[in-house]
């Protein structure tokens, strides 16, 4: 009788080690887990963000084509800060070409046609300008960048026009 009671005091000391092993991997498991859910959710967040920044660098491009047809140099948008949580930074530059002059400088049938670039970058850095070279270190520091080229005639007297008339 006495050799049953030590086979049975045996298999319950493996059972608390099979018991314990089994412990440790469902905690490394659930542990990878977690770790896989943060990282899912940082680069949703990121996601994110850099689609609202895209949209404000868009935002930035739209006013852009109301105000820079007759200035030129950078524009920080401030109220773009309030309203979105980006800085949204403007600069236009633009050059005048005169379409159908003669080699002799005869101007009689040019038309002046202005070609303006616009360049709006968004960023949620902690200064005004974008971009932000103090803020890039941070992990959620977003910026995005938009560009557009816009064609006008310069009619008499300073208005402008469509190139596409």
């Amino acid at each position: 009788m006495k050799r049953f009671h030590t086979n049975a005091h045996r298999q319950a000391g493996f059972a608390y080690i099979a018991a314990i092993v089994l412990l440790v991997v469902v905690a490394g498991m659930a542990a990878g887990l977690l770790r896989l859910t943060g990282t899912q959710q940082s680069t949703v967040n990121q996601a994110l963000l850099g689609a609202k920044a895209g949209l404000a660098a868009r935002a930035g491009i739209e006013w852009g084509f109301v105000s820079c047809l007759s200035t030129s140099g950078t524009t920080d948008l401030g109220q773009f800060k309030t309203d979105t949580g980006f800085n949204v930074s403007v600069n236009c530059q633009f050059t005048n070409y005169q379409e159908g002059e003669r080699a002799s400088g005869q101007t009689s049938i040019s038309q002046t046609k202005r070609i303006v670039q616009i360049t709006a970058i968004a960023c949620n850095g902690s200064t005004a300008r974008c971009p932000d070279a103090g803020s890039v270190a941070s992990a959620d520091y977003v910026e995005r960048a938009r560009t557009a080229t816009v064609c006008m005639v310069v009619e008499p007297g300073g208005t402008f026009s469509s190139c596409e008339t």
